[in-house]
């Protein structure tokens, strides 16, 4: 910006209504905490690694360990350093406002040089005033040429107090591989969650259809042997009972109106292989007789 092109009143409006070097202070307050605090850090941490590798942790892991926070230290030593510094600068632009606004002259002064101007000119009739006049316009004229100086300097010290060097991100202190490994132990423990719950699919109906086909096997084969008992006498006994003491005489189809004769004749259930009906015929053995009966 070309200041020696604006008048004195634009430049020292500039300086005495602007918000003055209050926020150039508090933000200089603001980077000084914030290097307190990240020098308070670093240290921590330096005095925590210390005491772990000299005192309780030893062996390569305690090693590696200091290898990959180093980094991460130096960024937060390097980081506070910076931090100080553009407290140091804000502090120096403000300091640099304040050497400026010295310099400027006040707007009153200014207002007085003109309002004189204009009262010197008015009583000018006979050409009395023309001396009077110069000298105000000349006066006029250093105030002019004061305030451009000082707006030129207080840029010149302002730019150089705002040359902040560049942050840099803190370093990765981890290891993009061994994070991608731990998922796998996870990955794990989800597979072998996951086998109840197909353990308890297979145990459901819907799901066990070859549990349940076969069950419907058995109970129909349960079903069918109902029935299948042989006769003795007026009971009815397994078909096991009648092989053992008796023989299987095939016998053709009965009619329902029929019953058969016969020793022991009674009602025969079940039907054995092609519709014979099972008997059990009782062989007949000699009973001796008692004396006392006769």
């Amino acid at each position: 910006m070309d200041f020696g092109a604006l008048p004195p009143e634009v430049n020292s409006g500039r300086m005495y209504l602007g918000p003055g070097p209050g926020t150039l202070l508090a933000a200089s307050a603001g980077w000084e905490s914030l290097a307190a605090e990240l020098a308070d850090a670093a240290i921590g941490y330096q005095w925590v690694i210390t005491g772990l590798t000299d005192e309780s942790w030893l062996g390569p892991a305690s090693t590696s360990m200091v290898v990959a926070l180093a980094p991460y230290l130096a960024w937060m030593t390097a980081t506070a350093a910076q931090c100080a510094t553009a407290a140091a600068q804000a502090t120096a632009a403000a300091v640099a406002f304040d050497a400026a606004l010295a310099m400027t002259v006040p707007p009153p002064l200014i207002a007085a040089n003109r309002a004189q101007l204009i009262g010197l000119i008015a009583t000018n009739i006979f050409g009395q005033s023309t001396p009077a006049i110069m000298a105000t316009e000349a006066e006029y004229t250093e105030m002019w040429a004061q305030d451009a100086a000082a707006m030129y300097r207080y840029a010149a010290n302002s730019a150089a107090a705002s040359a902040f060097s560049l942050f840099t991100s803190p370093p990765r202190t981890t290891n993009s591989a061994g994070l991608a490994g731990s998922n796998a132990p996870t990955e794990t423990a989800r597979l072998i969650s996951s086998v109840p719950r197909a353990l308890e699919g297979l145990a459901t109906p819907g799901a066990a259809s070859g549990d349940g086909s076969s069950q419907s096997v058995e109970g129909t084969a349960a079903s069918a042997g109902l029935g299948q008992a042989a006769s003795l006498g007026t009971l009815s006994v397994p078909p096991g009972w009648a092989d053992a003491v008796s023989e299987v005489m095939p016998a053709p189809a009965l009619d329902a109106n029929v019953m058969p004769g016969g020793w022991g004749a009674g009602p025969s259930f079940g039907r054995g292989p092609a519709g014979s009906v099972r008997r059990v015929v009782l062989r007949a053995k000699s009973i001796p007789r008692s004396p006392v009966a006769g």
